[in-house]
């Protein structure tokens, strides 16, 4: 019943944008006696921004900042900012179904602790490979963000080398 998410190995590692480690039933089958709960531990390095994700499952996020500060961004499912705050340690956050997150850490780092009300959580990002943006076509691209041909590949081109782990311009 009891497992260190600090020393599992991460999911995802950014050089200079931090690390990512998710907590499934899988890695901690304690979690298959609790339904529809999962976690994870982001550790955003310096200046380094976890980008914009969503549950698409309608899971709620409960967010603990454990170390460090940074701003965290929410914006609703009309599209609306609802946060748009400095954390740092010891703040908890609640992150409703189906809105949109963003971590942009501090000169220190953050690190944030996630509890997510699904066994499996179905997170769909904005800006990174695996981004919404990156099914669209060209042209549906383009007349979604109203912009030429030219703008439109550039903007997907940037996506394609993205990770969720953005790490802060040179």
């Amino acid at each position: 019943m009891v497992y260190n998410i600090d020393a599992a190995l991460p999911d995802i590692c950014v050089e200079n944008g931090g690390v990512v480690a998710a907590l499934t039933e899988e890695k901690f089958p304690f979690l298959g006696k609790v339904e529809k709960l999962s976690a994870s531990l982001v550790k955003l390095d310096a200046d380094a921004m976890r980008s914009p994700l969503y549950a698409a499952d309608s899971a709620v996020q409960l967010i603990y900042v454990v170390k460090g500060s940074g701003r965290v961004q929410i914006v609703g499912i009309n599209g609306k900012r609802v946060l748009d705050m400095e954390v740092k340690a010891g703040h908890l956050l609640l992150v409703p179904s189906f809105f949109v997150v963003a971590k942009l850490a501090g000169r220190d780092g953050l690190d944030c602790f996630s509890m997510i009300t699904a066994k499996q959580p179905v997170l769909g990002e904005f800006a990174s490979k695996a981004s919404v943006w990156e099914a669209l076509s060209p042209a549906a691209l383009e007349a979604s963000l109203n912009v030429s041909a030219e703008v439109g590949e550039l903007f997907k081109s940037n996506f394609q080398k993205t990770t969720v782990l953005i790490p802060p311009p040179n």
